[in-house]
């Protein structure tokens, strides 16, 4: 019997003390931590340390001094340097070309938000121009119709002149000029010369 309470008091401390191994161990895998750049560097450094004794290697078995050797280096590295392209530059179009289309976007919204307002097609463009269309886009990234709306009748309040004209005629609409008897006459009559009649 003493022997069995011995054994499970072994067995009982080894658990203990693995699971408190346990626990420094995953401790000190949460404490360590890389410093990026750092390694960047550093990987950087043996690349271009191996990319230099590749090519010195080269070079030398093609039979070249080594002036001409470094002269060979110096001219890869110029090409390579010019043949990769410039990543910053390249961020900043593809910034320049979703912000041109996010303005596209907002403006047909725009539109068709003042074409449902009954605005006059000739003057939409400048109430578009008038309106404060900052807001226009929400924090998700898409537009707001609402505040698109918001932003035009903002305008139409500013510049009642702009506002859709309510008077609807009723009954027949005249198209073109007013006819009269001596305005036709005269139109007749220069048909008629230009045509030699």
């Amino acid at each position: 019997m003493a022997e069995s309470t011995q054994n499970q008091q072994t067995q009982q401390q080894s658990t203990e003390g693995q699971q408190q191994g346990a626990a420094t161990g995953s401790q000190a895998q949460q404490s360590f931590s890389f410093d990026y750049e750092k390694l960047a560097q550093i990987i950087n450094g043996r690349t271009s340390t191996a990319e230099d004794s590749a090519l010195k290697g080269y070079f030398k078995q093609q039979g070249l001094s080594q002036q001409e050797v470094e002269q060979a280096i110096a001219s890869f590295k110029q090409q390579k340097a010019a043949s990769t392209p410039d990543v910053s530059a390249m961020q900043a179009q593809l910034t320049e070309a979703q912000e041109q289309t996010k303005r596209a976007q907002i403006e047909s919204a725009a539109t068709v938000q003042a074409v449902g307002l009954g605005i006059d097609a000739k003057t939409i463009p400048y109430v578009l121009k008038m309106a404060d269309l900052s807001q226009a886009v929400g924090t998700d990234g898409k537009i707001n119709a609402e505040a698109v709306k918001n932003a035009i009748t903002k305008v139409l309040e500013d510049v009642p002149a702009l506002k859709p004209s309510n008077a609807q005629s009723s009954g027949f609409v005249q198209v073109g000029a007013a006819g009269a008897g001596e305005q036709q006459k005269a139109n007749e009559d220069a048909l008629k010369k230009a045509f030699g009649l």
